[in-house]
């Protein structure tokens, strides 16, 4: 009995130890899985977008990546002297959270400063983002939304809740490198990433495309008169039976800029017989019709 006894004991500490290592692996597995997530936003929806975040060379490189969730969340996104007010700052209660941090240790000197990716769980991410992008173009932060090449784009995209990314950038405190934010979500997995990073460029404005000027009085009245009274809507077989007067000034039609011309019965009667609109491209004919001023038809 006694021998019994002493196994029994020997064999409790061996059961607790295992209970022990289950517990440790928690978290862990914890990690593994918000990192596997950010992979997927980060390796498949940034791409999707023309955004390419692990591109070649040692600046993609992300073989060495500490893990860690954050205890509260961030007040700012920070790269050396650079910082923007970050996404936790705009969230309202329920709509998300900051679950993880990876970072990517600074390499060299001659390379871009450590990565840093926030990883967040939140529904609505157009909404939040449309809300984060108010804060952050132009005015006191002064970013922009940009290309892979640092492109200034004009216009602001619609945001969708099913996927999406942006790139917000502006010039870093640091001469030739940019602030960049890079940020991809997916509806599918409720994450959002926010990659934050200080790469050597530049933002560049687009190039401004003056518009064409508009043909002059004389021009747009040759272009009348080699038309033939049917382009015009008018009787006759020649412009050569119509005398054709321009009124000063342009007006706009379908967002163009119309010059308004009169044109005239030529002979005894002199009756007005059409009001004619030409764009100044030329290239749109309207016309007015004369009893009531207002009904205008584009002639084809």
């Amino acid at each position: 009995m006694a021998k019994k006894e002493k196994k029994a004991k020997a064999e409790k500490p061996e059961k607790t130890g295992k209970k022990g290592k289950k517990k440790l692996l928690l978290i862990p597995i914890l990690l593994v899985l918000v990192a596997a997530v950010a992979a997927a936003v980060v390796l498949f929806i940034l791409p999707r977008f023309g955004v390419n975040l692990i591109g070649g060379g040692s600046e993609g490189d992300t073989s060495e990546v500490e893990e860690k969730i954050p205890k509260k969340g961030v007040e700012a996104y920070t790269v050396g002297e650079d910082t923007v007010p970050s996404l936790d700052t705009i969230l309202e209660e329920g709509e998300g959270e900051l679950i993880a941090l990876r970072t990517t240790p600074e390499k060299s000197k001659a390379e871009e400063e450590g990565r840093l990716t926030y990883i967040y769980e939140l529904e609505g991410a157009a909404t939040i983002m449309n809300r984060y992008l108010d804060l952050t173009l132009g005015g006191e932060e002064g970013f922009s939304l940009v290309d892979e090449t640092y492109l200034i784009q004009e216009e602001r995209p619609e945001l969708e809740d099913a996927e999406g990314a942006l790139i917000l950038a502006r010039n870093s405190v640091v001469e030739g490198r940019v602030f960049q934010l890079v940020i991809g979500w997916s509806e599918a997995s409720d994450n959002l990433a926010v990659r934050v990073s200080t790469p050597e460029g530049q933002l560049r404005e687009p190039e401004k495309v003056e518009p064409p000027k508009p043909a002059s009085v004389n021009e747009q009245m040759e272009k009348i008169q080699s038309m033939t009274p049917s382009q015009l809507a008018l009787p006759g077989s020649s412009m050569d039976e119509y005398d054709i007067y321009p009124i000063e000034g342009f007006v706009k039609i379908d967002g163009m800029d119309c010059r308004r011309f009169h044109i005239y019965e030529a002979g005894d009667s002199y009756s007005l017989a059409g009001i004619i609109f030409l764009s100044g491209d030329q290239q749109h004919v309207y016309r007015m019709d004369p009893d009531d001023n207002t009904i205008i038809t584009e002639l084809k």
